[in-house]
């Protein structure tokens, strides 16, 4: 089920909260988890028996790593719990490469590759692997009431695409979620204006940039192609800056806090500023369980002790890992050669920046920083949007004017329109914290009675407006999933 589908917003989501507002606290966690799985029922029958199994197996052995008096027990059942939680994501995920590899030691698994990809098993196997780490390092106990531990990992908000939640930010609410009156009202509006982001923007800028990335190469224009990377740059950020709002949302009516995922990534000055605020649950996941573990795995104790005395000034280990990590990134989007070379790019970029290009970055203007922080992350998305290696070499080669379209077939003139340009000047302004500059600087200088009423009702007007439109569209338009639910 898809948050802006209308079998969701006038149905399911009504009679959800409705029902959980007013039962009582120990009723309310069965209801939401019996809610959570028929969502994830919802066209995906057989997957929910696939979601308990994997539930119910990870319950067992993050038992087993907290309760074996050995610690070489202790890491093998974590390493068990790892290996399986992986092993359930390469299954569904890389079934094409699972299949190559038995063809070539002669197994057949040809039942296999009829899979599909269950929704949001990543991030199911993402926050089930944190969650034993967590218990093996002792950060906190293993849950003891299954309700509960199933709830953690199949709360329906967040199943499909995040943000990744970590056991000890939902530890209170799971124990008794408490609704507040103000809590709801920011919960819709938060779920209101992610829908907005969603169906008003990104659905918008899905049609041109669809249609300009399916072009034939040898057609491409300079600014054609310039004007379909604009839309998908854009498109991506509010297609999932949207599900994320949306999650925090509902969250936040049912009497959960989830954290953060994106906070303005595109006003960033550098790659690694832009990997602070982009996707942030995803890359403190990769920072914290790979990234860190990687690194001290490949130093010593004689280096361990220098940095922390400040004489070890260049780390290349840590710039290898960082390579390693976002190639892995790469791969985990997708066992294509476009996404594996995403994820080098960003790697070589932000080790580039970790050595002597992020110092240069801050020397220079903040323009010039914002212009090549901007230029090397829609450069890369190229990689991510395009269906072929050689589709996103094309589509680079047109980008800086080396592409062989004469402009007569495909002309800029045939894609913009008003509806598209205004929609363009309404991302851009709200890829920027203008509304928080609006609150911040403007609103206060008027004379308190007229700022008062000014904030409220601005705010009043807009989520109510963004609301009719949204719904409007749910209503009317073509049903496009989010980007984030084939990761």
């Amino acid at each position: 089920m898809d948050f802006t589908t209308p079998i969701f917003l006038f149905f399911f989501l009504p009679l959800v909260l409705c029902a959980y507002w007013v039962s009582s606290k120990k009723i309310r966690l069965l209801l939401l988890l019996g809610a959570s799985l028929f969502f994830y029922a919802w066209g995906e029958v057989f997957y929910v028996a696939v979601l308990v199994l994997a539930i119910g197996v990870n319950h067992l052995l993050t038992h087993l790593i907290h309760s074996s008096p050995q610690p070489s027990r202790r890491i093998a059942f974590l390493y068990g719990t790892v290996a399986l939680n992986l092993a359930m994501l390469f299954a569904f995920k890389y079934p094409g490469m699972i299949q190559w590899l038995a063809d070539k030691i002669g197994i057949s698994f040809s039942g296999l590759t009829s899979l599909h990809l269950p929704l949001g098993i990543s991030f199911f196997t993402f926050q089930a692997i944190a969650y034993a780490v967590d218990v093996y390092n002792e950060k906190h106990a293993p849950l003891l009431n299954p309700f509960r531990f199933s709830l953690f990992l199949s709360l329906f908000p967040k199943i499909s695409a995040g943000p990744i939640i970590r056991y000890d930010e939902v530890e209170d609410a799971l124990s008794g979620p408490t609704v507040t009156m103000d809590g709801c009202a920011y919960g819709a509006k938060r779920f209101i204006i992610g829908l907005g982001k969603k169906l008003i923007i990104a659905d918008t800028l899905a049609v041109t940039a669809n249609k300009i990335f399916e072009i034939p190469g040898g057609d491409l224009t300079a600014p054609l192609a310039w004007l379909g990377l604009i839309c998908y740059t854009l498109q991506l950020y509010f297609d999932f800056a949207g599900y994320s709002d949306m999650a925090i949302g509902l969250g936040r009516m049912l009497g959960f806090s989830f954290r953060e995922n994106f906070d303005y990534p595109y006003i960033s000055k550098s790659l690694t500023e832009f990997w602070r605020r982009w996707h942030i649950s995803l890359s403190t996941w990769f920072r914290d369980y790979v990234y860190t573990p990687l690194l001290y795995s490949l130093m010593t104790d004689k280096i361990r002790q220098k940095i922390a005395r400040g004489q070890y000034r260049t780390n290349y280990r840590g710039m290898l890992c960082v390579v390693v990590v976002f190639t892995l990134c790469g791969w985990w989007h997708g066992a294509t050669w476009n996404f594996i070379i995403w994820g080098l790019l960003h790697g070589l970029i932000l080790a580039a920046e970790s050595w002597k290009l992020g110092k240069l970055l801050k020397k220079i203007p903040a323009p010039l920083a914002h212009l090549y922080a901007l230029l090397a992350i829609s450069l890369c998305w190229v990689f991510f949007r395009s269906p072929t290696l050689g589709g996103a070499i094309t589509f680079l080669t047109a980008l800086f004017g080396f592409g062989s379209g004469p402009g007569t077939v495909y002309n800029i003139s045939l894609y913009l329109n008003n509806e598209l340009l205004l929609v363009l000047l309404v991302a851009i302004l709200a890829s920027m914290p203008s509304a928080r500059f609006i609150r911040d600087r403007i609103i206060p200088k008027l004379p308190v009675f007229e700022a008062n009423w000014s904030a409220g009702m601005l705010e009043t007007v807009s989520v109510t407006a963004i609301f009719l439109i949204s719904l409007l569209l749910a209503a009317s338009s073509t049903y496009k999933p989010f980007i984030y639910f084939r990761f």
